[in-house]
């Protein structure tokens, strides 16, 4: 209640006194008085260093593994050097070929254990031309007719597959006159795992109706798209001089401009 004041007497009160401790009980710190003369210096040291030329040699061989696995296994800048695809390829356009899974880019003992691309009717393909189509081993370009166990024949410039007529909006004749012998053949079955090619252009191509059918191991991929075009002649068929090989390098570097087709850069192929 208030105005009463707590029973509390002095006997009950605690006294706190101050601890009574002597100086010679007192134990001083002090830091150690140390130079940083006499300190030891640690060193873990750097990675070794590596000559310039050693840097440059790795760097070099590093780079020419990655091309060689890249252009092998992957892809590759090439082109069609003849008018036989135009005018789905012309000659000058430059593209990527895609080489993922396709067996004409491993050894043969390989090729059975690797997976490999399903290729059908209509797709353009790049393979290994027969011994009897080419001397000089320089990759073909053509499209895809029929696969094995169809039955193709041509008459008049139509081509049947299975009986039916095909609808080619991609092929041109240049010739007015048809050759009995180039644009009629009668009815062949393709055998399995092969492919019976030809060029859009069916009056300059070098293909299936000549020498016969492509096996599946001499494929080596699928063009994908034109990243660059340069008009240019056609390719004689004869092997180049170094003086027209410089020359014609010569007459890239100094026509670049007017005689690139920008048009055709990144169009697709099909």
């Amino acid at each position: 209640m208030e105005g009463v004041k707590p029973d509390v007497s002095v006997r009950d009160l605690v006294v706190f006194e101050t601890p009574q401790v002597q100086l010679r009980n007192l134990v001083v710190f002090a830091s150690p008085d140390v130079r940083l003369d006499e300190l030891t210096h640690y060193s873990t040291g750097g990675p070794p260093q590596k000559g310039q030329f050693r840097e440059w040699t790795e760097s070099l061989v590093g780079t020419i593994v990655f091309v060689l696995a890249f252009t092998t296994l992957i892809a590759q800048a090439t082109q069609v050097p003849t008018e036989s695809m135009k005018p789905t390829i012309l000659v000058g356009d430059h593209f990527f070929l895609d080489k993922i899974a396709f067996p004409g880019n491993y050894p043969e003992p390989l090729r059975p254990l690797l997976p490999q691309r399903s290729v059908r009717r209509g797709d353009i393909i790049a393979f290994k031309p027969p011994a009897s189509a080419s001397t000089d081993n320089i990759p073909f370009v053509k499209r895809v007719i029929a696969i094995g166990g169809d039955t193709i024949e041509m008459r008049s410039r139509n081509v049947y597959v299975n009986g039916r007529k095909l609808d080619e909006e991609y092929k041109i004749y240049a010739d007015y006159s048809a050759d009995s012998s180039r644009d009629n053949f009668e009815p062949q079955i393709v055998p399995p795992d092969s492919f019976f090619v030809m060029g859009d252009n069916r009056d300059n191509s070098n293909d299936s109706r000549y020498w016969g059918v492509v096996d599946r191991n001499s494929i080596i991929g699928k063009p994908l798209f034109v990243y660059w075009s340069y008009e240019s002649d056609p390719w004689t068929g004869a092997a180049a001089s170094y003086r027209e090989r410089l020359e014609g390098y010569t007459s890239i570097a100094l026509h670049f401009f007017s005689k690139t087709r920008w048009f055709r850069f990144g169009t697709m192929i099909r």
